[in-house]
C-alpha cells in the first residue's frame, strides 16, 4: 500500500470512529434525556395527585441532572427548561409550606427566564408576611426600570402592608401613570375605556388614600371608577365597600363585597381587615 493510500485509510478510519462516537454519544444523551423527561412528567403527576414530597424529590433530581443531560444539545422538543423545573418546584414547595425553599426556587426561575414565577414570588412574599422583602424586590426592579408597572404596583402593596399608606398611594399613582404605555404594548388592539387593570389600581389607590386620611379624595377616586365603568360591571366594589364602611353603612359595605373574589394577597388582606372591622 502506498503512503498516500495508507494516509487515506487512516483518515477514513478516524472519520468513521468519530461518527461512531458521535452516534454513541447522541444515543446516550437521548436515553438520558428520555429518562429525565419521564421523571419530570411523573413528578408533575405526583404533584397533581397531592403527593408533594415525592414530587419535590423528583423535581429536585431532575434539576440536579438536567445540566449534564442537556449538554451539548437537547434532543426532545418538549424537554423542560431549567426555568420550568425551578418554577414547578417553587410551587410544590409553597404547597408543602416550605416558604424559604419556594421563594428560592421561584427566584431562580426568574433569573433563568425573566418573568417566570414573578407573580407567584411576589404573592408568596405578601402571603407569608414579608412585605419588607417585597418592597426591597420592587425597588430593585424600579432601579433597573423606573417605568415598570408591576414593580410600582408591588411597592404599593408592600407599603400598604407595612402601614405606610401615603407612600403606597405614591407607588400606585406611579403604576397608573405607566399603565397606558404597558397596555398599548401588550394589547394594542384592546378597546378604549376603563380596563380592569386600571380599575383595580384605582381601587387600591383609593383605599391607600383613605388610610392616609384623605377621605374626600378617596371617595372621588372611587366615584371616577363608577362613572367610567360599563353598566353593571361593578369594578369599584373594593373602594366602595371601604367608603360605605367609613360612612357608617355596614350593610352597604358588606353588600358591595358580595361576590367579590380578591385577585391577590393584598386584596385578601384588605377584605379580611374590613370584615373584621364590620364585625365579621
Amino acid at each position: 500500500m502506498t503512503p498516500g493510500r495508507r494516509r487515506f485509510a487512516i483518515l477514513l478510519l478516524a472519520v468513521l470512529l468519530v461518527i461512531h462516537l458521535c452516534a454513541f454519544g447522541l444515543y446516550w444523551a437521548r436515553d438520558r434525556q428520555s429518562r429525565l423527561l419521564g421523571l419530570y412528567l411523573d413528578a408533575r403527576d405526583q404533584w397533581r395527585e397531592g403527593h408533594l414530597d415525592t414530587a419535590a424529590a423528583e423535581f429536585t433530581t431532575f434539576l440536579a441532572e438536567r445540566p449534564g443531560a442537556a449538554w451539548p444539545v437537547v434532543l426532545f422538543r418538549n424537554f423542560p427548561s431549567a426555568a420550568s423545573g425551578w418554577f414547578v418546584l417553587g410551587r410544590v414547595e409553597a404547597e408543602r409550606g416550605r416558604v424559604d425553599a419556594a421563594l428560592a426556587a421561584l427566584f431562580r426561575a426568574m433569573q433563568l427566564e425573566p418573568g417566570r414565577g414573578r407573580r407567584e414570588y411576589r404573592d408568596l412574599l405578601l402571603a407569608s408576611g414579608r412585605p419588607a422583602a417585597l418592597a426591597a424586590f420592587a425597588r430593585l426592579e424600579l432601579a433597573r426600570d423606573p417605568s415598570s408597572v408591576p414593580a410600582a404596583r408591588d411597592l404599593g402593596a408592600a407599603r400598604l402592608a407595612l402601614g405606610q399608606p401615603a407612600e403606597a398611594a405614591q407607588a400606585y399613582e406611579q403604576a397608573l401613570a405607566g399603565l397606558p404605555a404597558l397596555l398599548a404594548r401588550i394589547d394594542p388592539a384592546a378597546p378604549g375605556g376603563l380596563s380592569s387593570e386600571e380599575a383595580d389600581l384605582r381601587n387600591l389607590l383609593s383605599v391607600a388614600v383613605r388610610r392616609a386620611g384623605d377621605r374626600t379624595r378617596a371617595d372621588a377616586l372611587c366615584a371616577e371608577i363608577g362613572r367610567r365603568q360599563a353598566s353593571a360591571a361593578r369594578l369599584d366594589r373594593l373602594c366602595l365597600a371601604y367608603g360605605r364602611a367609613d360612612a357608617g353603612d355596614a350593610a352597604g359595605s358588606r353588600a358591595a363585597l358580595a361576590g367579590y373574589l380578591p385577585p391577590a394577597p393584598e386584596h385578601e388582606a384588605l377584605v379580611r381587615e374590613l370584615l373584621e372591622r364590620l364585625g365579621g
